[in-house]
């Protein structure tokens, strides 16, 4: 397994989704938190199984039942979290 970095864009991103989805629903915000964290833990374990992503040197991998996206990079030692975005946003 990678050892995980965020970048500050990253972290900013995963708080201000959930500040966004506890002011409508704090049971949501926590689910959809878990759901982020756990897809990030399995690219940890498998980082082949995104696909390249918008951005050259990127990959990309859905968060199933969200309308979130991971953005990232790997190394042979380190998963690096670019973003989380959410579909709604303009990317890059």
């Amino acid at each position: 397994m990678l050892n995980i970095k965020y970048t500050k864009l990253a972290i900013q991103d995963l708080n201000d989704s959930y500040d966004y989805i506890f002011n409508n629903n704090p049971y949501a915000a926590r689910s959809v938190i878990a759901k982020i964290e756990l897809t990030i833990s399995k690219i940890a374990e498998h980082p082949g199984i995104g696909h390249k992503g918008r951005v050259a040197g990127t990959f990309e991998f859905p968060v199933l039942d969200t309308p979130f996206i991971i953005v990232y990079m790997y190394d042979r030692e380190n998963l690096k979290i670019v973003s989380i975005l959410h579909t709604s946003r303009r990317y890059p």
